[in-house]
């Protein structure tokens, strides 16, 4: 938080003081908490995705990477599996 507040005093010498905003803080603690428990929930997701099942589909591959953001080399080190060669072909036709 001192980074922000620093910041905020370098801006306020070119733009004038910023009215002190009070969620600020709890909004950049709760969003740093998402971004650390980020790698924990996609691993949860993809182990769910592929339980019972010993290779993803196409659509599951597009599905992890544009609906939960997840990098086709994050999802090939999670589930040992090599992505697709058609992959990004696939996401570009949709």
């Amino acid at each position: 938080m001192k980074l922000f507040e620093l910041t905020k005093e370098d801006l306020a010498e070119l733009y004038g003081p910023m009215p002190e905003y009070s969620s600020f803080e709890s909004i950049i603690k709760m969003e740093y908490e998402k971004y650390l428990n980020t790698d924990g929930v996609q691993k949860l997701k993809l182990e769910k995705l592929t339980k019972g099942t010993k290779q993803m589909s196409i659509e599951e591959w597009i599905v992890a990477v544009t609906s939960w953001g997840i990098s086709p080399d994050v999802i090939s080190q999670v589930t040992n599996q090599n992505p697709p060669g058609n992959l990004y072909y696939e996401i570009a036709l949709r």
